[in-house]
């Protein structure tokens, strides 16, 4: 049925700022932010008309999950349902945005110099479900994460973006992101050396021993999480997607879930790839995403290398024993380029394969 939805909005919407709706099916966008456009009339209300059928969930937003409808303090509100037999649809939005984004900043280290600033993004449902528990992945380079002010070159991931569209499309379970910034001590913390020289600037079994002792307990016990390593994640770009390879094979049984998007696999001359057989037990317990742009390199010999050493890597996960598109998904990314768009760009896919709705693995297709 064609149906007319007429909106109201808060005196406080920003002029000039448009009003959509989210919600099933692809009139409303397939829960996309800016799934239907609504149109402004003289009368400060706003309208548009879509094919829907009774029972679709839906939600106003101004384009952003960030500014989707609340209940008027930040809270989140129950999405709306489309009535039976109606043709017209009236909804009221009491207010913008949901508090979905914690920060804790100056958090301090025993194992480390620096302080850094922890950021947590909560999942759609976090607030409405009270006594639910959720899985976690915790994302090294935290600041690129979210916002653009803090995001380098002022490029963030969008990743509260991202997730908020996978979670509420039913095809990445509900889950809590973790950001944790880097310092100027960013090398010595993602990157591990072997005994020998560059030893002693080796922070990163310090940094190992800080994300396991000191931020996951904070994080488990401020927030409802869900214990064990199939439900717990580390991920990142760039080092930071070397250091989550070298996390979970560290600690097995704290983290199961490694997105390695990017990694410097250079690093120490291939050093993780080449001991990969010498503690090989984490490979059965641990679900891998890993990806690699074709476009990477600052020339075009440097870019096929970066895939040439993702490519022996992934054979060498296969070797021992991780199947691919179960415990393996390995990924060139025709055109993918080193930066933060690009990696925002992709972790929609990353999320469904690693923590998919209902916990089946799925082929992690593009939405």
């Amino acid at each position: 049925m064609t149906v007319e939805f007429v909106a109201r909005v808060p005196e406080n919407t920003p002029p000039g700022q448009g009003v959509f709706l989210s919600g099933d099916g692809p009139e409303l966008g397939e829960w996309r932010a800016d799934g239907l456009r609504l149109e402004g009339r003289p009368d400060g209300t706003w309208h548009g008309r879509a094919a829907v059928e009774a029972g679709q969930r839906f939600l106003a937003t101004l384009g952003r999950w960030r500014l989707v409808e609340g209940d008027g303090g930040s809270r989140e509100r129950p999405e709306r349902v489309v009535p039976a037999g109606a043709d017209r649809v009236e909804l009221a939005v009491a207010g913008w945005g949901r508090h979905a984004h914690h920060y804790h900043p100056d958090f301090r280290s025993r194992f480390l110099p620096q302080a850094r600033t922890i950021a947590v993004w909560v999942p759609p449902g976090y607030d409405r479900e009270p006594h639910r528990r959720f899985p976690v992945l915790y994302l090294h380079d935290g600041q690129n994460l979210f916002d653009p002010q803090t995001a380098f070159a002022g490029q963030p991931w969008w990743a509260d973006e991202v997730a908020d569209h996978e979670v509420r499309a039913g095809r990445v379970a509900p889950l809590l992101l973790v950001g944790v910034a880097n310092t100027p001590d960013r090398l010595r913390e993602y990157g591990p050396r072997p005994c020998g020289p560059g030893r002693a600037d080796d922070l990163s079994r310090a940094y190992g021993r800080f994300l396991v002792e000191e931020v996951k307990p904070f994080i488990d016990s401020h927030y409802r999480t869900l214990d064990g390593p199939e439900h717990t994640g580390v991920g990142g770009s760039s080092m930071g997607g070397l250091i989550s390879l070298y996390l979970c094979r560290w600690y097995p049984g704290v983290f199961g879930r490694c997105a390695a998007l990017s990694p410097s696999l250079w690093w120490d001359r291939e050093s993780f790839r080449l001991n990969l057989g010498v503690y090989p037990v984490w490979l059965g317990r641990c679900r891998v995403w890993l990806d690699m742009g074709t476009r990477e390199g600052n020339t075009d010999e440097a870019a096929t290398a970066l895939v040439r050493r993702a490519r022996r890597l992934a054979r060498e996960l296969e070797r021992h024993g991780l199947r691919p598109g179960e415990g393996l998904w390995y990924e060139e990314v025709e055109g993918g380029q080193h930066n933060e768009a690009a990696w925002g760009g992709r972790l929609g896919r990353v999320l469904r394969f690693l923590f998919p709705a209902g916990g089946a693995v799925r082929t992690p297709r593009r939405a």
